[in-house]
């Protein structure tokens, strides 16, 4: 619902694809000649996939340098049924580095059997903490460039390079899973309430707040499942985010729209195309700026809503309050799925800073930033750590709560894994 106005709505599902990188599936070695059936001291192409450099193995691993049976790598030696010393590519999926097995885990780094491998040893069916299971966060590695559909191989854009810099940048995430879905009531009200005091951006001051949620298909409904709240029941006084409650102008079957609101003046049930669809279980980033003109709602990176004054509300007076995470405590209409690096920020950040910045974790220093939740706890912990590092600031830690103790917030390994590029 859109906060303390009379009616929230619901929200739209986005799918955006990961970064780029990964490593070309079918191309040809630089040089050297291929080897059919044995690993070659160096240079060379395995049997169908092309090698950045160094020698390939189908059916033994090589000392280092090398492709995978059908994976191109960025660089490392691959073997097909067994482990690497280090580097390689699995058997399907490009690995930016780090050797990978088909069948068994890599000594250390790696790519998992199908996906890429954001970091750490895969088995063959994929590590919960390093690799996904199927293309997860190995396949989204690069920042721009091509979408991964399954592991290293790039569709469109890709490096024949791989993947750089990645590893498991969120190895836990928040949660929600006590709460609700679809229209059924969110009894267990579990969320994460942060009082920021005076670092909560309030009145008209500009202000940005973002965070990764893993959305499910049925979540998109809107006056159920919001996002999050702070301020109160006035005119222009809250500022939070809900689910849109009618579908995609122009596509009834997709429901993947969003209801940014400020409970009057800046709040819009829109029906705009957010390039995603309700139709897939998805890791979506949203951002929200206010810069003292116009509220911008971003999804995965790219301005997607705009709303301008209306109804003779040229200003925001958002109140004083707790930060919510997860739920509206007007309505106590809650979501259901989980959490990833969720920001607050006392400036509007530009289009260009989000885009460059959406899918990287944050140093915790940086120029504007307020509150800074990675949700990337142990597991068990009853609190969330505020990550801000800026000197002079005061850590405000989230607290886990719900209607009863059973039904707290958790801290789990995500599957698939959050599609962040590390530094």
């Amino acid at each position: 619902m859109a906060g303390a106005s009379s009616t929230p709505s619901t929200g739209g599902a986005t799918q955006g694809g990961t970064g780029g990188g990964g490593a070309s599936a079918t191309s040809a070695s630089a040089s050297g000649g291929a080897s059919a059936t044995g690993g070659s001291a160096s240079g060379g192409a395995s049997t169908t996939g092309g090698s950045a450099s160094g020698g390939a193995s189908v059916g033994g691993g090589s000392a280092s340098g090398g492709t995978s049976a059908t994976g191109g790598s960025a660089s490392g030696g691959a073997s097909a049924t067994g482990g690497s010393a280090s580097g390689g590519a699995s058997v399907a999926g490009g690995s930016a580095s780090g050797g990978a097995s088909a069948t068994g885990g890599s000594f250390s780094g790696g790519a998992t059997k199908t996906g890429g491998s954001a970091g750490g040893g895969a088995g063959a069916g994929g590590s919960r903490t390093g690799g996904s299971s199927t293309g997860g966060a190995g396949g989204s590695a690069g920042a721009a460039g091509g979408t991964s559909s399954q592991g290293g191989a790039s569709s469109a854009g890709g490096s024949s390079g791989g993947s750089t810099g990645t590893t498991a940048c969120a190895p836990r995430v928040l949660s929600l899973s006590s709460n609700a879905t679809g229209s059924a009531p969110d009894t267990a009200y579990a969320h994460v309430e942060v009082d920021m005091k005076t670092d909560l951006p309030i009145g008209n001051s500009p202000r940005t707040v973002e965070f990764w949620a893993y959305i499910k298909t049925t979540d998109w409904v809107g006056e159920h499942n919001e996002l999050y709240y702070y301020g109160s029941a006035g005119t222009a006084m809250a500022f939070g985010l809900d689910f849109g409650t009618n579908p995609v102008t122009g596509s009834p079957t997709n429901h993947a729209t969003l209801n940014p609101f400020t409970n009057g003046g800046f709040t819009s049930d829109s029906t705009v195309d957010l390039g995603i669809n309700s139709s897939t279980d998805q890791w979506v980033h949203i951002a929200m700026t206010w810069d003292q003109t116009v509220l911008v709602t971003y999804v995965n990176g790219l301005p997607k809503i705009t709303i301008s004054a209306t109804g003779g509300v040229t200003a925001l007076a958002t109140a004083q309050s707790i930060l919510y995470i997860g739920c509206n405590p007007t309505n106590k209409n809650c979501f259901n799925g989980d959490f990833s690096e969720f920001r607050v920020w006392n400036v509007a950040r530009s289009a260009a800073d989000i885009l460059a910045n959406y899918n990287k974790p944050l140093v915790g220093n940086e120029a504007g930033l307020v509150g800074y939740w990675k949700f990337d706890d142990a597991s068990g912990a009853t609190s969330a750590a505020d990550s801000v590092t800026t000197a002079g600031h005061t850590a405000r830690p989230g607290t886990l709560t719900a209607d009863t103790a059973a039904h707290d917030p958790t801290f789990i390994t995500p599957i698939p894994a959050v599609p962040l590029v590390c530094q």
